[in-house]
């Protein structure tokens, strides 16, 4: 009944979103609360304890064990600050000289534009974590697709889609929770995956390619001639380079580089939290460019309107996983899947594992899967002679298609900054994402880190 509860609720919150009756805010918000009241009522409980689930979804809970587990509280700072700290670098022109270089290099080209977003997005995913990216590249690039009426679906697109390759490497999430759960290395676990993240890559540019080579032929790009004229092309520099001149700060963009670089690092490094990183640079970034105190504060709070959008979705998403978790419906859907595995096919469960986490990741939090499905599947796996390795490898598959989940937070981030409906971002994801799961899973049974 709960593995039943807990797909009703995703799916009638889809179905919602889909036939655009509610915003994205109100339904992570209203649905999981009444799914929660529903779930508690079931198990003999008060209704008030759906809000126990929601509180440990936004904060933490504390397991029977003593293990405390956060909730989007740390996201939600990381999410803050982040955005607060980019957003005062694009207003001291931290990175007009890199829009610059793009305008003048893409010379109105569209196939130029995306190939470019996709590269600078696998590049800057790097860091594993995707608000930092949907802000860069969105700095990068959203005036140029705005400029040119280009299509911005495409560009979070692309951006949503190469962050799910780069989701792989052994400091990201998926990876990070697979590894003590197998107890194995980031070594042994990252080369099996390499062929794969290359194909998955290799998509990610083809796919930058089709967007490109669509736009070309809408817009009525002639090669050689460009859309935008000489004037337009030195329009648009001027609206990146003289636009709120007041707040620029172009003697200070070497300090601000290595500022900026110094959080990637540390990030990446991971020594620091990444919100007290931002939250610190935040601080450090208005002292130093606005030695005026009026705008200092004007600054944070024109910046923190745009960041209240995106941070409040990110509550919402904690509400839904509060609510799946508490409640026991994402174990729940956890068992359920592990019950459709038959015993016949035994030696096929690395194989399996890899087809049930397409759902799985799409359905459940990372936390559920890899800490509630993994440890169940895993023991069973090994019975009929799978390592360790080839089940971690078997429960990445299913990540090709876990960036068009609403349980994602920083989505709601990218379709904000993107000025895109999270549903048409879905659409366009899935198209790209499916084939990847393919690909993926195809060049894994290839290279034998999945057997059948």
């Amino acid at each position: 009944m709960l593995a039943l509860l807990g797909y009703l609720m995703i799916i009638i919150f889809m179905v919602l979103l889909l036939t655009k009756k509610i915003s994205p805010f109100v339904g992570l918000i209203l649905v999981p609360a009444i799914f929660g009241i529903i779930a508690a009522l079931f198990k003999g409980a008060s209704i008030l304890k759906a809000f126990e689930w929601i509180y440990e979804g936004l904060y933490y809970a504390v397991a029977g064990s003593g293990k405390i587990t956060a909730g989007v509280a740390p996201t939600i700072t990381l999410l803050l600050f982040a955005i607060l700290y980019f957003s005062i670098m694009l207003d001291v022109g931290l990175f007009d000289p890199l829009a610059v270089m793009m305008i003048k290099w893409a010379k109105g080209d569209p196939m130029k534009i995306t190939i470019a977003s996709a590269v600078i997005t696998l590049a800057v995913s790097l860091d594993g974590d995707g608000t930092t990216t949907v802000l860069i590249v969105t700095a990068a690039m959203l005036m140029l697709f705005k400029k040119m009426k280009m299509k911005q679906i495409y560009l979070a697109a692309i951006i949503g889609f190469g962050n799910s390759v780069m989701n792989l490497v052994p400091w990201s999430g998926p990876m990070a929770r697979a590894m003590p759960v197998l107890n194995i290395g980031p070594k042994e676990f990252l080369l099996p995956v390499l062929p794969g993240m290359f194909v998955a890559a290799l998509l990610g540019l083809f796919q930058a390619y089709t967007y490109g080579k669509r736009e070309r032929k809408r817009l009525g790009y002639v090669p050689g001639k460009g859309i935008l004229t000489e004037s337009e092309t030195t329009g648009i520099i001027n609206d990146v380079t003289l636009t709120n001149v007041e707040y620029k700060r172009p003697k200070l963009i070497y300090f601000n580089l290595l500022l900026t670089l110094a959080i990637m690092v540390l990030l990446i490094m991971d020594l620091i939290n990444g919100g007290i990183l931002f939250l610190l640079g935040t601080a450090i970034a208005l002292f130093v460019n606005y030695q005026d105190l009026s705008l200092q504060n004007s600054r944070l709070l024109a910046n923190g309107a745009e960041a209240l959008g995106p941070v409040s979705l990110v509550f919402g998403a904690g509400v839904i996983m509060g609510v799946l978790n508490g409640s026991g419906m994402s174990n729940a859907i956890a068992h359920q899947l592990v019950s459709m595995i038959p015993e016949n096919l035994g030696s096929y469960i690395p194989l399996i594992l890899a087809l049930i986490s397409l759902p799985g990741l799409f359905f459940l939090p990372n936390d559920a899967f890899y800490f509630g499905l993994l440890p169940v599947i895993a023991p069973i796996a090994y019975s009929y002679g799978a390592t360790p390795v080839e089940v971690g490898v078997a429960s990445l598959m299913g990540q090709a298609v876990r960036f068009a989940s609403p349980l994602v937070a920083f989505l709601y981030v990218l379709v904000d900054r993107t000025e895109v409906s999270f549903i048409d971002y879905q659409k366009e994801y899935l198209k790209w994402g499916l084939m990847s799961f393919v690909l993926q899973t195809l060049t894994a049974i290839l290279t034998g880190a999945i057997p059948i």
